[in-house]
C-alpha cells in the first residue's frame, strides 16, 4: 500500500484537489465535529488551546468515547465516519491545518492505514462501546449485538497480535493462535458471546 500523507488544502484561486486525495474537512462526512468557537465559548478556552482540546478530542470520540458528546446526533455522527472509512484506504486526505501542525486527519490516517481485519475490529469495537454506553443510560442500541459479536468473536487467522477484553474491561494482548483457543473454549463452554471479544488487533 502506498504511503498516504495529509496535504494542505487551499483556498486559494487556481488550487485543485491531487488524484487520490479525500478532502476531510468540515464541507465532508469526515470532518471533526468538536469546534474551536464551541470550545472558547463554553469552556472560555483561547483560541490555541481550544484548537488543541477538538483535535485532541477527536480521537477517543470516533473510538466510541461520550464523555463530550453524549446524544444519539452525537453517535449518528461519528457512525456517518465509521461507516465510510474503508474509503480513506490509500489516498491523501486534505484539510486546511497546516503542515506540522496538529489536526484529526492525522487520526483518520492511522486509521485508514489497518489492515482490513484491523480496521474491521476496530470499527466493531467503537460500536460497541457506544451501545455499552447507550444502555447503561438506558437509551436504545444503535446496533445488532450479535453482528458485533461475530467481527469481535471471530478467529483471526492471520499471525498477528491482538488485544482483547477478558470481560473486565482491561484490555490483555496476546498471539493470535492464544485468542483463537480462548474463542474455541468461550464456545465449548457456551460463554455468553460476548464475554470475550477483540479490541484491537496489530499487523
Amino acid at each position: 500500500m502506498r504511503t498516504c500523507t495529509r496535504i494542505q488544502r487551499q483556498r486559494t484561486e487556481g488550487w485543485r484537489r491531487p488524484e487520490r486525495c479525500m478532502i476531510v474537512d468540515r464541507t465532508s462526512d469526515f470532518g471533526n465535529p468538536f469546534t474551536i468557537a464551541s470550545a472558547m465559548d463554553v469552556y472560555g478556552y483561547t483560541p490555541e488551546k481550544a484548537r488543541a482540546a477538538v483535535i485532541a478530542e477527536f480521537g477517543p470520540w470516533l473510538r466510541g468515547s461520550r464523555s463530550y458528546w453524549t446524544s444519539t446526533e452525537g453517535d449518528q455522527r461519528r457512525e456517518k465516519i465509521l461507516a465510510r472509512l474503508a474509503e480513506l484506504r490509500g489516498m491523501d486526505l486534505a484539510c486546511p491545518c497546516a503542515p506540522g501542525e496538529p489536526c484529526h486527519a492525522d487520526v483518520l490516517l492511522e486509521w485508514a492505514a489497518l489492515s482490513p481485519l484491523a480496521l474491521e475490529v476496530r470499527i466493531a469495537s467503537a460500536r460497541a462501546r457506544v451501545d455499552r454506553q447507550r444502555l447503561w443510560h438506558g437509551e436504545r442500541a444503535l446496533y445488532e449485538a450479535d453482528d458485533l459479536a461475530d467481527v469481535l468473536t471471530q478467529d483471526v487467522h492471520t499471525t498477528c497480535l491482538v488485544d482483547y477484553d477478558p470481560g473486565d474491561g482491561i484490555p490483555v494482548r496476546c498471539d493470535n493462535r492464544t485468542w483463537n483457543q480462548y474463542v474455541k473454549q468461550q464456545r465449548t463452554r457456551d460463554y455468553p458471546k460476548t464475554m470475550i471479544r477483540l479490541v484491537e488487533v496489530f499487523g
